[in-house]
């Protein structure tokens, strides 16, 4: 079974760093028999760092050229001939970026394709720096976990003698089963991931830990949990986020009451486990999983629907076939989830039930800023209304947009949200192709005689699961009223797989068009740049001070539209499309060098997330390039991506700006850049500093 496990496959793949080696032909370089990472008989060169010594059978030497002496570096010992050069060590401190952070690979990185690798297969005798904060040793490509790929490394007691400065241990995808009965795990943990470890069982030694918050065990074969007397929950009572995913669990036994985060999702479940309602009620409990656990007529009592609908996100799959006597399917306010809720609670939530956002998987931030920006206008009396007349979201218009297909209708098409903005399809006229993305294109188009954008899925993503995630996208656009954001017009469609949002064309394209063209040369602080950062920065303002927040969590210049006549807005709110909530941002070429270092490193988004990619957006502005356009390897080549988002979540690398930006506009970027989020300034008073530096500076 292959699982994409992204929580953690993103992480892994912003920082792996893997020895990488050329194509490998000497005679033996010495008699070891595995690449053995140690601190015993390193080379003096190593110092007091561990060093990994090569064994000849498992790795050899690397041959330069044909002709021409060997490239001597401090990092290797060369001997041979004058044509080839053996590689028997590398320090440590060489193969890592961060000396507090170890990462070894034990699987090449599907990029790494004109290379080989030299792995580790061995860890005795180690002896660790006390300023060393996490390790990780990973047997499996960055890109995604396969439950059938798994490494076996000969592990001594030495490797789980961390000290106790390492808070973070990450084993992923290596053979554990019967290792960890022959070893003491250090107690000290705040994170630990045994994810794809070959496990049976959860480790009785979790129960001597004293401050474990997070605890990932997904992907293993645990097909039971002890019960709730057993001495190893008296260790995880501190644990916040518990991930269990891809195990074979039925139960679960346990009450947690710190528990915020569960993923339960590709275990045997069949139904929801009482305990899960049990730390819902305490108000601990926020977000839940349970995707792929053939959840089937799900049956939940007044109090049950009452707890699932005040989780933050639920994450569930579950098949509606027959509710039973005195049961009826009931949809979530608060995820596109149906389950069998009492009749009296069915039919007493009326418009309650019909108000939810439906969303793809996941976008636990989205449909809470939702709620939030509903009440908002039910708070300040406001109504939405379509361009030809005067329906306003949450009456009832009953009919389904599917006509005949009452399963998929049921599910979003019959929503009054999406029936208010409803325009007619024949009178939106598409005219001319503007751009293509990676899920929808937009068009230049006609509605009302008016100029329109027009944005559609892609042929190839005209699926279900795509038109509902756009569905879920459109509703978010409807809902927001703004000048600093692209106005929302109608939606129309002739079936469920034609849906278009209708919108307000921006006459000069997006930021990054107009930063990439030769009109870019007459742009400056003064004329402009400063007006369209004041404009960004209104948008947030706005989205920021909603209650709950929403974040937007995909600001770049891309996403940010001109018009000549109404400034810079705010597009594009589908980023959350089909991702679960323990699910970072898997980000690709065109979102990576906007992402916050907290979020490369999996933490939960907050809106300083937004203040980050604002100050990279600033930087766009300053410099009319790409961010990090200059940042090189050691090489000189241009860094990738990968090797950027590392540097980024290390605190040590940030974009650049020129020698004549405004000094002021520099210490206000370099405040968003902030590596501690806590550090980074709010949208308002981002706002405020832009104006007052135009008013007194520019």
């Amino acid at each position: 079974m292959r699982v994409h496990h992204h929580h953690v496959a993103w992480h892994f793949s912003a920082l792996l760093l893997s020895l990488q080696l050329g194509e490998l032909k000497a005679e033996p370089c010495n008699d070891l028999t595995q690449n053995v990472l140690t601190s015993v008989g390193c080379p003096s060169r190593c110092a007091s760092t561990p060093c990994v010594l090569y064994s000849p059978s498992q790795k050899e030497c690397v041959e330069l050229g044909a002709s021409g002496p060997c490239y001597n570096e401090s990092d290797y010992e060369v001997t041979g001939s004058a044509t080839e050069c053996e590689l028997i060590y590398q320090c440590l401190d060489t193969l890592l970026w961060d000396g507090n952070q170890w990462l070894l690979a034990l699987e090449a990185n599907a990029n790494t394709n004109e290379k080989t690798m030299a792995h580790v297969t061995q860890i005795s005798q180690l002896s660790y720096s006390t300023s060393t904060l996490s390790v990780q040793v990973q047997g499996s490509p960055s890109e995604s976990i396969d439950k059938s790929v798994i490494k076996n490394i000969s592990l001594d007691q030495s490797f789980f003698d961390t000290p106790s400065s390492v808070v973070s241990m990450f084993l992923i995808s290596v053979n554990l089963r019967n290792i960890l009965s022959t070893v003491s795990l250090a107690t000290t943990y705040s994170t630990l991931f045994l994810t794809n470890t070959n496990l049976n069982q959860i480790p009785e030694q979790l129960g001597t830990f004293s401050a474990i918050t997070k605890l990932d065990l997904a992907l293993n074969y645990i097909s039971e949990l002890p019960d709730s007397t057993n001495g190893v929950w008296t260790g995880l009572g501190t644990v916040t986020d518990l991930n269990l995913a891809g195990n074979t669990l039925t139960e679960f036994p346990v009450v947690l009451n710190n528990l915020q985060t569960l993923n339960l999702s590709e275990n045997a479940y069949t139904s929801i486990p009482d305990n899960v309602y049990t730390m819902a009620e305490s108000g601990a409990l926020r977000y839940l999983s349970m995707v792929g656990c053939n959840l089937s007529n799900v049956q939940v009592s007044d109090s049950q629907l009452a707890l699932l609908q005040n989780l933050a996100a639920f994450d569930a799959d579950v098949t509606i076939t027959e509710c039973g006597s005195g049961y009826s399917a009931t949809k979530l306010s608060n995820a596109e989830v149906q389950v069998c809720a009492a009749s009296t609670s069915s039919s007493s939530s009326g418009g309650g039930q019909t108000l939810a956002i439906v969303l793809g998987v996941g976008c636990s931030v989205l449909v809470l800023a939702i709620i939030a920006f509903v009440w908002y206008r039910k708070k300040h009396g406001r109504t939405f209304a379509t361009k030809g007349g005067s329906t306003v979201f949450g009456t009832d218009m009953g009919s389904s947009l599917t006509g005949g297909d009452t399963t998929f209708g049921s599910s979003i098409w019959d929503d009054p949200d999406l029936l208010a903005v409803r325009v007619e399809h024949r009178d939106v006229e598409a005219i001319k192709l503007l751009s293509r993305g990676g899920f929808g294109e937009v068009w230049l188009g006609l509605y009302m005689n008016e100029n329109v954008a027009i944005k559609r899925l892609l042929s190839d993503k005209k699926t279900m699961q795509d038109a509902l995630a756009f569905a879920t996208e459109i509703k978010v656009m409807a809902r927001l009223e703004h000048p600093k954001i692209v106005h929302f017009i109608g939606v129309s469609w002739t079936n469920a797989l034609t849906i278009q949002a209708v919108t307000e064309f921006m006459d000069c394209g997006d930021l990054k068009s107009l930063l990439d063209s030769s009109r870019a040369s007459s742009l400056t602080w003064a004329n402009l740049k400063c007006q369209i950062a004041i404009d960004i920065a209104d948008a947030l303002v706005y989205l920021h001070t909603l209650n709950p927040k929403l974040i937007h969590r995909d600001l770049k210049s891309r996403n940010v539209l001109i018009d000549a006549q109404s400034g810079a807005k705010l597009s594009d709110f589908g980023i959350s499309r089909n991702r679960s909530f323990d699910e970072t941002m898997t980000a690709g070429v065109g979102t990576a060098r906007w992402i916050a270092p907290e979020v490369i490193l999996g933490g939960h988004y907050t809106e300083f997330a937004d203040i980050y990619s604002f100050g990279v957006v600033l930087s766009e502005l300053d410099t009319c390039k790409a961010p990090f356009y200059d940042a090189t390897n050691t090489n000189g080549g241009k860094m990738q991506d990968v090797t950027i988002l590392q540097l980024v979540s290390a605190g040590k690398l940030q974009p650049s700006f020129n020698e004549s930006c405004p000094s002021s506009i520099v210490r206000l970027a370099r405040a968003c850049l902030s590596f501690d989020p806590a550090q980074r300034p709010s949208a308002i008073h981002i706002s405020y500093e832009l104006r007052k530096i135009m008013k007194d500076e520019l």
